[in-house]
């Protein structure tokens, strides 16, 4: 009977570090940073479209590393195995990479630099809803937001790319935001 005791107190201390495992605010912090992120990289191409390519060459990197480092000082405070940011990390590192070689075509001159960037954001958007399916689920209607603000570049006149980044951000804003509801803080 004693052992039994044993095993319920097991698994409701395991339960309870699962929970409080996956309300951490510091990973609302992410939404956060890649709303910042997307917003100024989205409104350069309207404002300044020759430090597009600049801005993304460092801020997607720099975003990229500061998450990774975030993620592992997660798992770090909560005592576990680092995989949810290893398949993370390799989903993010993935959708780059396909990036990267995507922009060979704008390089290359077979796609105009005009067209490859809204082919970029339809990857982002594919990459975003992956993640949403396989890993964080609000992230799955992030990226059905960003598809539809690859369809809305062809009706929008002028100014979409800023419009696209402003309601990008205010959805990883308000992710974010609730994601800290859920763990009981509030924003700093």
């Amino acid at each position: 009977m004693a052992d039994m005791e044993q095993v319920k107190s097991d698994l409701g201390y395991v339960r309870e570090v699962v929970r409080t495992s996956e309300q951490d605010p510091l990973l609302s912090v992410l939404y956060f940073l890649w709303a910042g992120i997307c917003l100024v990289g989205f409104s350069l191409i309207d404002f300044a479209p020759r430090h597009v390519g600049l801005y993304w060459s460092i801020a997607a990197p720099l975003g990229f590393l500061t998450s990774c480092f975030l993620g592992w000082r997660h798992s770090q405070r909560q005592g576990q195995m680092p995989r949810a940011g290893m398949r993370y990390g390799l989903h993010i590192f993935g959708m780059m990479a396909v990036i990267f070689l995507a922009t060979i075509l704008g390089v290359t001159g077979a796609v105009c630099w005009n067209e490859l960037v809204k082919l970029i954001l339809l990857i982002i958007g594919l990459g975003y809803f992956l993640a949403g399916v396989h890993l964080d689920r609000p992230l799955l209607w992030i990226g059905i937001l960003m598809m539809a603000g690859y369809l809305a570049l062809f009706v929008i006149p002028a100014y979409g790319w800023t419009f696209i980044g402003a309601l990008v951000a205010v959805a990883l804003i308000t992710v974010g935001l609730i994601e800290r509801r859920k763990s009981g803080t509030s924003p700093r």
